[in-house]
C-alpha cells in the first residue's frame, strides 16, 4: 500500500461519494481562491474512508517559482 508523505494532502468525504477519479490527475484542489493541491492518486474513486491524494503545492512552491514565469 502507498504511504502518505508530507508532500501530499488527503481530501474527500469520509462517507465517500465525491472524489477525484481516473482522468482527473493534474486537476486542482483549492481553498477559496488558493490552489493548495494537485490531483495525484487514490485507491478507487469516491470510496468510503479512502480520500483522494493530492500533491501539496506549498511543498513545491519554490520549484514552481524557479521553473515557471508565475
Amino acid at each position: 500500500m502507498n504511504s502518505i508523505q508530507y508532500r501530499m494532502i488527503c481530501a474527500g468525504f469520509e462517507q465517500g461519494g465525491k472524489d477525484a477519479c481516473q482522468g482527473d490527475s493534474g486537476g486542482p484542489l483549492s481553498h477559496g481562491d488558493v490552489l493548495v493541491g494537485v490531483v495525484s492518486w487514490g485507491l478507487g474513486c469516491a470510496m468510503k474512508s479512502y480520500p483522494g491524494v493530492y500533491s501539496r503545492v506549498a511543498y513545491v512552491r519554490d520549484w514552481i517559482k524557479d521553473n515557471t514565469s508565475i
